[in-house]
């Protein structure tokens, strides 16, 4: 007697992946659970990723140089360019300038160098508290010592030699800038030093000595070039309202491309036909399988996902309400020309540039007010500073989900469960080896029984036949 399917090697093994494939169906399930929760982690982090660029934008808006910027120009180019500052204001300011700052100098000519024997060294500094040892040797030419002084940068002179000349420069301007050497320097090189001197500018009626060619006026910064005689320049200062719109034009277009992502994830269409791939169906599938059906399978992952629209909606709040300031005058984004759109577009703003413009160029403080106005007493917080709020809020919440891929031992809520998902499965796992053994050991001892059958089977059916014989 035969039992069908128990009587080959390969029959056997095919049962027992049979068996095994349906006890295994609850590991893959548990699997698919864990690679959804990863899935899940990483969409959440990706999003915390975006919030916080956003985040550092929206902060910068509170500072006073993003929406007070100015401009300055200058009447005369070739006599000093202007560049404004974050501290310049609007203003106008008339320059006359009477003198350039100047370096202090010492001009050595026919020089017969060395003058002191090998190895005899001297000094040389703008002070007699800086000064610095320089080596003479009795092969050096002033080209050598000329590049052994440039090499001392902490020196602040610059030395440059020609022949039997060689000349020595302060870095720095101005009446106190000077050089000045001990014995040997002065044995070798003399003592005719021209001092250096301050610039003179006349600046709206009043004259002024600044020691540098550079210096600032009311958060302006003038560099003067040349000093023509009688010469008057006037520099302006204005407000630069192009830097303005597009800094507030590109705050609005971080902020649509934000909830543009957010609301496409909230929305995106489940396929509850296309869970996560096990290894086994991987296997039978080619790359281009694979990544369509991952494709379909990570669809739908933050779908009406509650955090995610609480985010929304509390940057809706923060962008939609009025701002008040000290004086208890109100300003809203609408006042200056930014309106939500349609009701199918899920909060995108959108910019009426020219409205923009006029409010910047009329009241820019009311501005920066409802950008970055702070809560000082009697005032709200402009809505920067609200959103920085939002948003640190929502990273919070998002790190305590999905944790951050820095962090080597993650204990977020989704951290914490994946690990769980992993315990399970190599529990799962042990007991179907363990299962998958004792299947083996069970057909292999039914296969031993019905060798013994069909042994005993053949002993009868000889004894019969040779009775019959």
């Amino acid at each position: 007697m035969r039992i069908s399917g128990l009587n080959s090697g390969m029959d056997t093994e095919q049962i027992i992946k049979d068996i095994m494939t349906v006890q295994r169906i609850p590991v893959d399930k548990v699997f698919q659970q864990k690679v959804k929760a990863e899935w899940k982690r990483d969409a959440y982090r990706d999003i915390n990723m975006k919030l916080s660029r956003f985040r550092n934008f929206a902060f910068d808006m509170r500072l006073s140089n993003t929406l007070q910027k100015f401009t300055a120009s200058s009447s005369r180019t070739d006599v000093l360019t202007a560049t404004a500052t974050g501290r310049a204001q609007a203003g106008t300011y008339d320059l006359e300038v009477k003198q350039l700052a100047k370096s202090a100098q010492q001009i050595a000519e026919n020089v017969s160098f060395p003058k002191v024997g090998d190895g005899e060294d001297f000094k040389i500094g703008t002070s007699e508290d800086n000064m610095v040892e320089i080596e003479i040797k009795e092969t050096d030419t002033l080209a050598d010592i000329a590049a052994r002084i440039n090499s001392k940068k902490e020196l602040g002179i610059s030395a440059f030699a020609h022949g039997d000349s060689i000349s020595f420069t302060t870095n720095a301007t101005g009446a106190d800038a000077t050089i000045v050497g001990d014995n040997a320097f002065v044995e070798i090189f003399g003592n005719d030093v021209t001092n250096g001197q301050d610039a003179i500018v006349t600046i709206n009626g009043l004259e002024t000595e600044q020691s540098s060619n550079t210096f600032d006026v009311n958060g302006v910064t003038v560099n003067l070039l040349d000093a023509p005689e009688g010469a008057k320049v006037r520099i302006e200062v204005r407000q630069d309202v192009d830097a303005v719109v597009d800094k507030v034009k590109e705050f609005v277009n971080m902020y649509n491309e934000l909830i543009d992502e957010l609301n496409a994830a909230t929305r995106e269409e489940v396929y509850r036909d296309f869970p996560p791939l096990t290894d086994a169906q991987r296997a039978d599938l080619s790359d281009k399988e694979i990544e369509l059906w991952e494709e379909k399978a990570k669809s739908g992952l933050l779908r009406s996902d509650s955090m995610i629209s609480g985010f929304l909606s509390e940057m809706r709040i923060a962008l939609g309400a009025g701002v008040k300031d000290k004086d208890r005058n109100t300003i809203s984004l609408a006042q200056i020309g930014i309106t939500t759109g349609s009701w199918f577009e899920y909060g995108r703003l959108h910019v009426n540039e020219d409205k923009l413009r006029s409010a910047i160029e009329e009241n820019p403080e009311a501005v920066q007010n409802l950008f970055a106005q702070g809560a000082e007493e009697g005032s709200e917080p402009g809505i920067s500073r609200k959103l920085t709020s939002v948003l640190d809020n929502a990273m919070k919440r998002l790190d305590q989900t999905a944790g951050k891929a820095s962090i080597s031992y993650d204990q977020s809520f989704l951290g914490e469960r994946i690990r769980d998902y992993e315990s399970r499965l190599s529990a799962m796992e042990e007991r179907l080896l363990r299962y998958e053994e004792s299947q083996w050991a069970k057909f292999a001892a039914m296969e031993r029984v019905l060798g013994q059958l069909y042994s005993q089977g053949d002993w009868l059916t000889q004894q019969l036949m040779s009775m019959q014989g």
